[in-house]
């Protein structure tokens, strides 16, 4: 299944959408601002974007543009009304629904991103590997071991579950959304480590509603690791 990012800023439709796609087995995510969704889109970890265009302004079409631009060839699924399809013509959008929501509907624009995608297969330009592969993360005085959810080789999700993270190293990690400075430990295969830096780029409920999922967003990659990271993320594709 998918890994959703669903881009709501005025918060009318997204949980009733998530609520849809998670009842199907896609893991889904929320953006209510412009900040969190670049963020989110930035770590190569979302197959499709869904955006709520019922109400049209700068920031929504820049989320829009930014998936366009930065992530060619991602699904762009958006919920709008027919008057204002002329304000979305500067977008590449892959399918459509507007209101009333239905299950069916949203179900139906989702299934044509999902078969796009994997038309698009190995030219994907940021494929994503669901792995869990152990990793040590730190990150301004927080420190665990976990394991990844998913990988690509421009961020990564790390399963915080089962980690004993008090409400205090919580609010520290909250407070880090893009700006706080990753230092990760990813184990690749047994007995190679290699070492990552990057941002916090979201934290935020697991999927299983228990403990939390951390988002790091990679800062730029030397060679080597950029080549490791290729390889096994080009196994999802």
């Amino acid at each position: 299944m998918a890994n959703i990012l669903i881009t709501d800023l005025y918060e009318e439709s997204a949980y009733l959408i998530r609520s849809i796609l998670r009842g199907v087995g896609h893991a889904v995510s929320i953006a209510i601002t412009r900040e969190d969704a670049e963020a989110k889109l930035a770590t190569g970890l979302f197959d499709t974007l869904v955006v709520d265009y019922c109400t049209v302004v700068q920031e929504n079409l820049a989320v829009g543009r930014f998936a366009n631009e930065m992530l060619p060839g991602m699904p762009l699924v958006v919920l709008t009304r027919p008057e204002l399809e002329d304000r979305l013509a500067s977008l590449a959008i892959t399918s459509r629904f507007g209101r009333p929501i239905r299950g069916q509907r949203v179900k139906e624009a989702i299934a044509v991103a999902t078969q796009a995608l994997a038309k698009l297969a190995a030219r994907r330009a940021v494929p994503r590997l669901h792995a869990a592969l152990p990793v040590e993360l730190v990150c301004e005085g927080v420190k665990f071991s976990s394991a990844t959810i998913d990988l690509s080789s421009r961020g990564m999700a790390v399963d915080a579950t089962e980690v004993k993270l008090t409400p205090a190293d919580i609010e520290r990690l909250e407070s880090q959304v893009r700006g706080g400075v990753v230092r990760a430990k990813l184990t690749v295969e047994p007995g190679r480590v290699i070492e990552l830096a990057g941002r916090v780029a979201f934290v935020e409920r697991h999927r299983s509603l228990s403990g939390r999922t951390v988002g790091v967003c990679f800062e730029k990659l030397d060679e080597q690791t950029e080549v490791v990271l290729s390889g096994l993320t080009r196994q999802a594709a």
